[in-house]
């Protein structure tokens, strides 16, 4: 019969000590990598932040220009204002801003809050009115969009 050996107490003390070093040799490994990935999400995140701000440095140095052109009518100034609106909206939107639509569109509660019902012809809970722009980023809803709401003449107004 072959008896198995019981293990030395100096080869328990020794695969002991080579645990612990081993222990400590991975917990000092993921310390590093929780510090590397954490510096690599700063640095995006640092870029991402950049990237927008590099796009409305220009959009300012438009309003910029244009609060202190003297000499424009209230016309040129309004058509000024109109045009640096819509170029700030573009560069919002190539970082994947959309504006959510409403009017004419059914009420929806992922994108729109109802703050106002009004009797219509219109069909039952068709948006009338948009009282406030509501807008996405990407997929995620940043603001809902407030409306005024189609009600049927047989219910009671709100």
């Amino acid at each position: 019969m072959d008896e198995e050996k019981t293990p030395s107490n100096e080869d328990l003390q020794q695969e002991n000590g080579e645990l612990k070093e081993s222990y400590l040799r991975l917990q000092a490994e993921f310390a590093n990598y929780k510090r590397r990935n954490e510096t690599l999400s700063q640095d995006s995140f640092k870029k991402g932040v950049q990237s927008v701000f590099t796009k409305l440095v220009d959009v300012l140095d438009d309003f910029d220009l244009a609060l202190t052109n003297k000499n424009a009518s209230a016309q040129d100034f309004k058509k000024g204002m109109e045009l640096i609106f819509a170029k700030l909206f573009s560069s919002a939107e190539e970082f994947g801003l959309k504006k959510i639509n409403s009017v004419g569109e059914q009420f929806d509660p992922k994108f729109h809050e109802a703050l106002l019902t009004e009797f219509s012809e219109k069909p039952e809970n068709q948006i009338l009115e948009e009282l406030q722009s509501g807008y996405m980023l990407n997929d995620v809803v940043l603001r809902h969009t407030k409306v005024k709401v189609a009600k049927n003449k047989g219910e009671k107004n709100e």
